[in-house]
């Protein structure tokens, strides 16, 4: 028997990175919202993906920096220590100082926060299991789920924060391994592949494509694949992970390739084989939902189709969009944003998921937006290409070596279709590719934009200038 029951405009369970941007929303546009969490505020993003990762890389970052001092005339050791334990408090008073204010919002938005296990009973009740005992929350005009994700596990091993570590555990190890065997060659296991070698570890990343970063554009994963190689990770692509056994003194990975079985040793492993949609045990199938492979099937608006019942971030499936739906923080956002302005009865145009700005933030970093040169001639586009090394950039040289490029995808004699860019701080270069990706605009109007010098920017600039038949420095 619930031991109280309220009513709100929207119930919103989960309160991660889709379902606060969703409550900071709804309550903007007049209505009253719960949002029900069973941990903290914030959500995998703040507590166990971007913001601690991000945190942890940037240390990386600052230790491979005062190696290589010398080359900038600074004096420094070329063999710099650590103390691992120091890089994680300064990770977690990052990830505290954004809690902190997250949730100071939370309460000045006047946002019940109801901590406790939620399910869904039926289309406008979710009961919560908290501390205090069951309660029951009405929702008058919808119930929106944001349940997240969760790291998936190999079939025939789990991660168990010893020997076997998936980002969870990466982030609150006690220890860098002296060595270690990552599986997935997608952007978790690259991002922690770098920072493992950057605090000196020796690191295999095996994959089972024929390729690094695969929904990247060909172009890039290779220059990124070589890279990373320079760098000293090494990398066993096109394989089959068959097997993996810890003991004491580590970790025995079984790997297959073209018939024939080797073993890869390591004092551990780091399973990075994407995330699996949170959806099980919370009522959703019960309540009428449709689930593929796990995730909730929604449309363009975030429906499920049971009246009153929405979904967003990372546990949905949008079939109509006819796009991949990326696991992103900025996804996440917008969608959250979107349907509380759909609740409030305005009419936000459905996301537009080939334009998503995506990063990888290891060593030499990644960011794209928009078509790969491959996807779109297999859409059937004409294409014309334009590539700038940052070699030829001054300020990417005087960050350190100029490594990687960026290169652009146009339709013949058409708009800009595509970016993408691997090389120091290319995140921050993104922003203004999707710019151009998003609202269709073509070489000559992009010819036009100045872009200040000496500035990383100015690379993204001269493919712009090529592809409008005014190249400046080639």
């Amino acid at each position: 028997m619930a031991e109280g029951s309220d009513s709100f405009d929207l119930v919103i369970l989960g309160g991660g990175n889709a379902g606060y941007a969703c409550a900071f929303r709804a309550v903007k546009l007049g209505m009253s919202v719960a949002m029900v969490e069973k941990e903290k505020v914030g959500g995998t993003c703040l507590h166990r993906g971007c913001i601690p990762t991000k945190a942890l890389l940037h240390s990386a970052e600052l230790l491979d920096e005062i190696r290589h001092a010398g080359q900038f005339g600074i004096k420094a050791d070329d063999n710099p220590g650590y103390d691992w334990d120091q890089v994680k408090r300064f990770k977690d008073s990052v990830v505290g100082n954004m809690y902190k204010g997250l949730a100071g919002l939370v309460k000045r938005k006047k946002i019940e926060q109801i901590d406790g296990w939620g399910r869904l009973a039926d289309n406008k009740t979710v009961i919560v299991q908290t501390e205090a005992g069951e309660r029951s929350v009405r929702a008058d005009k919808a119930v929106v789920l944001a349940t997240g994700s969760v790291p998936r596990d190999l079939p025939f091993i789990q991660a168990d924060g010893k020997r076997v570590h998936n980002s969870n555990h990466g982030l609150e190890a006690d220890d860098v391994p002296g060595s270690v065997v990552v599986v997935g060659g997608n952007y978790i296991g690259l991002e922690f592949a770098s920072v493992f070698r950057s605090f000196g570890a020796e690191v295999t990343v095996v994959e089972m494509l024929p390729k690094i970063a695969p929904a990247e554009d060909s172009d890039i994963s290779e220059a990124l694949l070589k890279l990373l190689q320079k760098r000293g990770i090494k990398f066993e692509l096109g394989v089959k992970v068959t097997d993996a056994k810890s003991s004491d003194k580590g970790v025995a990975v079984s790997v297959e390739k073209d018939g024939e079985t080797k073993s890869i040793e390591a004092d551990r492993m780091f399973v990075a084989i994407g995330r699996a949609p949170n959806t099980e045990d919370m009522g959703f199938e019960e309540a009428g939902l449709k689930l593929d492979k796990g995730f909730i099937v929604v449309d363009q608006m975030f429906s499920t189709g049971v009246d009153g019942v929405y979904a967003i971030g990372d546990a949905i499936h949008v079939p109509d969009a006819n796009w991949m739906h990326p696991q992103l923080a900025h996804v996440a956002f917008i969608e959250g944003f979107k349907v509380a302005e759909h609740l409030a009865g305005e009419t936000p145009v459905p996301v537009d998921y080939k334009n998503i700005a995506h990063v990888i933030y290891c060593q030499p970093e990644v960011a794209s937006v928009g078509l790969t040169e491959d996807k779109a001639k297999e859409l059937g586009l004409e294409v014309s290409t334009a590539r700038f090394p940052f070699a030829a950039n001054a300020r990417s040289v005087m960050l350190g070596g100029g490594q990687g490029f960026v290169k652009t995808v146009a339709e013949k004699n058409g708009a800009v279709v595509g970016v993408h860019a691997v090389g120091a701080r290319v995140s921050d270069l993104i922003t203004e590719a999707q710019l151009a990706t998003s609202w269709e605009a073509f070489p000559d109007e992009l010819a036009e934009l100045i872009h200040p010098h000496p500035t990383l920017s100015e690379a993204i600039g001269e493919t712009f200038m090529d592809l409008a038949g005014k190249p400046l420095h080639h």
